[in-house]
């Protein structure tokens, strides 16, 4: 796939995960978790495909190491994150599921930004 369309994707697939997160957060909108999962998980999926372009081209390897792992972790996190500070303290578990979010469109930004540099 282009990475033109992998970021894209990312791009689009997150705002509209950011706005189901905040409806979670805010309590409207609980039956569609099962489509924030899926979605972000083709997120994840799509973020792969960058790391895989991204090691192909010969990318810093730290950086695809990097993306790899957050590619991986991202998802996990998301799943077990319901289990995690069942209390009070739990929006400190959203708002990292947020920012780990955040540096996962950040991350293919970066390697899309170094993928599409390399094949010009």
């Amino acid at each position: 796939m282009k990475t033109k369309a992998l970021n894209m994707f990312i791009r689009i697939a997150g705002l509209v995960l950011l706005v189901l997160g905040v409806l979670f957060w805010l309590e409207i909108a609980e039956n569609l978790v099962l489509v924030h999962i899926v979605l972000g998980s083709l997120v994840a999926l799509a973020l792969l495909g960058l790391v895989y372009k991204a090691y192909k081209l010969g990318i810093n390897r730290l950086l695809v190491i990097v993306s790899l792992l957050w590619a991986l972790a991202l998802p996990a996190f998301g799943l077990i994150q319901k289990n995690l500070l069942n209390n009070s303290s739990h929006w400190i578990i959203s708002v990292l599921h947020l920012l780990c979010a955040l540096g996962a469109i950040g991350l293919a930004e970066i390697l899309g930004s170094k993928i599409s540099k390399l094949k010009n």
